[in-house]
């Protein structure tokens, strides 16, 4: 493992934990066993590393999620695969989607607001083709994805917290079978 990545999977955990504002470049430093200077070699800062984390964490959620929907036929089985990648994302990838969720929630990357990410945009581009097949019943296709990527987090949390008194795969298809409800005419 190099530094950068050393520095990289400290500042990863530092920032799902504390968030960006409450960790400091000597804590990044210090878990990753490296000079606090090492990381400016890297990065122009601690907002550059934060921004840099977040770009790579999007991408492999956004990899993951095109990976599983590559074969839907429409954009029924789509969604589902979509839904179903998030959850395997999360399953595989906590401290990732623990950083993705607070650094979007706080506002953390200026460039990124007002945009979607990348990931959003698979759950929006499903939505809008099922809505002009007219397998989906007309909404906003931001706010619909926005509910179902909601339903998929509040799911994740509560199997995290032991809240639910079931198991992972039926909590997942529960959760499925809403997001439909919701978009189905």
């Amino acid at each position: 493992m190099t530094k950068k990545d050393a520095i990289c999977d400290a500042a990863l955990e530092l920032f799902a934990h504390k968030g960006i504002q409450a960790t400091t470049t000597r804590e990044i430093a210090e878990r990753a066993g490296a000079a606090e200077g090492t990381l400016y070699r890297h990065f122009d800062g601690k907002d550059d590393l934060a921004e840099w984390l977040y770009n790579r964490c999007a991408t492999q959620l956004h990899n993951r999620l095109t990976e599983r929907s590559g074969d839907a036929d429409t954009p029924d089985e789509r969604l589902v695969a979509l839904i179903r990648g998030v959850f395997d994302f999360f399953s595989d990838q906590p401290t990732s989607c623990t950083y993705l969720l607070s650094a979007r929630s706080n506002n953390g990357h200026q460039k990124h607001r007002g945009a979607l990410p990348p990931p959003m945009r698979l759950f929006v581009t499903t939505l809008e083709e099922g809505m002009e097949e007219g397998t989906f019943r007309p909404a906003a296709p931001s706010l619909a994805a926005g509910w179902i990527l909601s339903m998929v987090q509040r799911t994740v949390l509560f199997l995290k917290s032991d809240h639910l008194a079931m198991k992972r795969q039926d909590a997942v298809d529960q959760t499925i079978e809403a997001a439909l409800r919701l978009v189905r005419d």
